[in-house]
This record gives structure tokens, sequence and C-alpha cells, in this order.
């Protein structure tokens, strides 16, 4: 694995997925290369630029070492 992970994840709806992926995998294809190729001809036919920068993702808030976190146990 990489030591920065640069994948971002998107969510579908449980019946989308299922059809997406019985569809690509009828057809022999990844899911992710599937989405890719049609979110990059949607955006070249929208004109939408390359960026030539990637923006990392904003840290993540650690909550306060005394911050009380609360759990629930269902027995």
């Amino acid at each position: 694995m990489a030591k920065r992970q640069t994948r971002r994840s998107i969510s579908v709806k449980g019946i989308t997925y299922q059809r997406l992926k019985d569809f690509c995998d009828a057809e022999g294809r990844s899911v992710s290369g599937f989405l890719e190729d049609i979110i990059a001809e949607r955006l070249d036919a929208a004109g939408v630029p390359i960026p030539t920068v990637l923006r990392p993702r904003p840290p993540r808030k650690e909550p306060a070492a005394e911050e009380i976190v609360s759990q629930h146990f269902t027995f």
C-alpha cells in the first residue's frame, strides 16, 4: 500500500452499486475504471479544466485528550 492514500470516496445507493458491479463484472471491467472513464468523458464534454495541482484533504480534527466520548453498549 502507498504511504499516502490519494483516492477519495463517494457514496451511492446499494441498489445502484449492485447494478454497477453486475454490469462491470459482465463487461470484465473494474468499477473504478468504468466510473473514471464516464466521469472524465462528462467533465471533458463540459469543458472542465484539468487541475495542475491536487489539493490535499483537510486534516482530520482529533478529539482533545480530555474530551469525553460517549459510548453506548447494548446487551
